[in-house]
């Protein structure tokens, strides 16, 4: 039994063990290069709504800049956990030259000639246990598993004709939050020690059953440079494709978003 009792020990010392490089907090910016979504919302068993694209339909940018939240935690050197957030802001604003049918859950059609204000929100939380199957002086690499949550919010004003009736009004809003579990993968190559890195992550999910469907892939790479032992200044690129698809025997809902730009960053590390 003592045996066994100092085995267990030695295994939770093991595990629980303080890495070095415990904690990073990276804070910066994304300028988003590609921002498009299309979203369709009707109510179920009726006819198909419209498939509206943010951008080509409502006017909303296709860039913008994006506050970012980055960082890890470290158990020890093969064990942490790493988060992400970051929100991004759209809106828009014209006169329609195609109508807009079956919009929202009153099946409403904002006819062609309308003038449409819209936004779109979208805020993207990740957290990710992280397993860091190999690990040398240059490289480590590492599989990971949780939680990417996407809320949409889209809101949608018009005037006009709207079901065919001249100088009507017309406001929607709706709001979404897709939480999905993914898997993913890690990798870093230390380019020169404790000074310059080269980072890569992944995450990814895929599920279909029944009234849904929905994927996910998020991809992030970054170089990223130490200027001192606790502080560091990053650039790199990420890239969000999401597609979703449900219906909750009330209102269907069809989403397709893409996202991507360049990322900027400084980070503190203890």
């Amino acid at each position: 039994m003592k045996k066994i009792l100092i085995m267990l020990l030695l295994l939770a010392t093991s595990v629980f063990a303080e890495a070095e490089d415990k904690w990073k907090i990276s804070l910066g910016g994304m300028y988003v290069t590609s921002f498009e979504t299309e979203i369709q919302l009707g109510r179920s068993g009726s006819p198909v709504a419209a498939k509206l694209n943010t951008n080509e339909q409502l006017g909303m940018d296709y860039e913008t800049n994006v506050f970012r939240l980055d960082g890890y935690y470290r158990f020890t050197d093969n064990h942490s956990v790493d988060f992400t957030y970051f929100s991004v802001r759209s809106d828009g604003g014209r006169t329609i030259n195609a109508s807009i049918p079956n919009w929202g859950e009153n099946n409403d059609t904002i006819d062609a000639g309308a003038t449409v204000s819209s936004y779109f929100n979208m805020d993207v939380y990740k957290i990710n246990y992280v397993y860091s199957f190999y690990h040398n002086e240059d490289v480590e690499l590492a599989l990971s598993a949780g939680l990417h949550i996407t809320s949409i919010d889209l809101g949608l004003s018009a005037q006009g004709s709207i079901n065919g009736v001249p100088g009507e009004k017309l406001a929607t809003s709706s709001s979404l939050t897709i939480p999905l579990p993914v898997i993913g993968f890690r990798g870093e190559y230390t380019v020169i020690d404790k000074t310059l890195f080269v980072q890569y992550k992944a995450d990814y999910f895929y599920l279909s059953f029944d009234d849904f469907k929905g994927s996910l892939i998020s991809s992030t790479i970054n170089i990223e440079y130490r200027f001192l032992e606790n502080y560091g200044a990053g650039l790199g690129f990420n890239s969000n494709n999401l597609s979703l698809t449900a219906d909750d025997g009330n209102t269907r809902v069809d989403v397709t978003n893409d996202l991507s730009g360049l990322m900027f960053y400084v980070s503190y590390i203890y």
